[in-house]
């Protein structure tokens, strides 16, 4: 049962997360990748709840719903092979058409990918390194997180009392899917692609 609790948590890296694939969504989404910027001259509004982790302005580190870097959903694992982005591409051993694969250059080691019918549909992390375009980030409590993104967001519990957070983008099938520490505290690690397939993966252990 504590294999499977873990399963479940951590599962977006390795075998939770094997089955996702969506199309890259609408840039102006809040949970897109396209970093947020900040004005000059701009005052802080008394009213505004400060964020945690102050949103990023660096495109490197922006982890999205809709990928990082030059990892986007819906990209090919041809072309991003001949381009020297992926290693060790592998057949999921639970989901049908799936391959789980590392990245390279300054991803490499800290954001692995999921491939479906040979398209990039998830990416995940375990590390603090990545922020999110609202600035959420691994290792932030689940209740800054759940304070950062109010009702954008939902707590899924699975059926060993593991729990996640997921903040689905509107108007596309993807969705930034936090999941929690064995005490349903922390965020351990932190995953993007097609929603469905992700919280599927909370709640039930099956992610295809």
């Amino acid at each position: 049962m504590r294999r499977l609790l873990t399963a479940a948590i951590v599962g977006a890296l390795f075998v939770l997360t094997a089955c996702h694939v969506s199309p890259p969504p609408d840039s102006q989404s809040p949970t897109a990748s396209k970093p947020v910027t900040s004005t000059a001259n701009a005052s802080p509004s008394p009213s505004r709840t400060p964020t945690p982790t102050a949103p990023p302005t660096d495109p490197v580190i922006v982890f999205a719903a809709d990928g990082i870097g030059g990892y986007m959903i819906g990209a090919s694992l041809a072309d991003l092979t001949a381009r020297g982005l992926v290693k060790a591409a592998t057949d999921s051993p639970q989901c049908a058409d799936t391959k789980t694969a590392d990245t390279t250059g300054t991803y490499a080691g800290k954001v692995s990918l999921t491939f479906r019918a040979g398209k990039l549909s998830a990416v995940h992390t375990t590390t603090n390194v990545y922020v999110t375009p609202s600035g959420a980030k691994v290792g932030m409590t689940a209740t800054a997180l759940q304070a950062l993104y109010g009702d954008r967001g939902m707590v899924i519990t699975g059926q060993l009392g593991n729990k996640a957070y997921s903040v689905r983008v509107p108007a596309t099938p993807l969705a930034l899917v936090f999941f929690f520490d064995q005490s349903n505290t922390t965020v351990a690690s932190m995953s993007g692609g097609e929603a469905q397939p992700l919280e599927n993966a909370v709640r039930t252990g099956e992610g295809c």
